[in-house]
């Protein structure tokens, strides 16, 4: 009972003052492998408008340059080389996947990446970009 009014005093409390409590916007359905290739490539399209291409990105306008960066150079090495994205899993607020480059007669590596909870939409992280960057494109991460 106590408890009880404790929880009625604090609501009540907020009511008057104004102050709200912050809800956490809900965990987006977990895309698939297919869905997330997608998205990269989009992201990777330097013919896809910036706003659209930001909008995937975790840094926004600010991470459009490292994704320039990125598909400058895949663009320049296509014709050696296949990537997809593999194994997407959610853990908390984080879906989880691994980036498959494959080299023919060389075989395949995989960069463990993930994707962010922002808003209800899953956008590719800042440090992913930077491991797409530097270790599979061997460019600069500007994020």
């Amino acid at each position: 009972m106590r408890a009880a009014l404790v929880a009625m005093t604090v609501l009540v409390a907020g009511a008057v003052t104004g102050t709200a409590v912050a809800v956490a916007a809900p965990t987006p359905p977990v895309p698939s492998a297919d869905a997330l290739t997608s998205q990269l490539q989009r992201v990777l399209n330097t013919s896809t408008p910036d706003a659209e291409r930001a909008a995937g990105l975790q840094g926004g306008q600010s991470a459009v340059p490292t994704a320039n960066n990125i598909a400058g150079q895949l663009d320049r090495y296509k014709s050696m080389f296949s990537w997809r994205v593999q194994n997407p899993e959610l853990h908390g607020e984080q879906l989880d996947a691994q980036l498959a480059v494959t080299v023919p007669i060389m075989g395949t590596k995989t960069h463990n990446i993930f994707w962010v909870n922002d808003g209800g939409t899953w956008k590719l992280s800042n440090a992913s970009a930077c491991v797409i960057a530097t270790q599979v494109a061997g460019t600069d991460c500007t994020v």
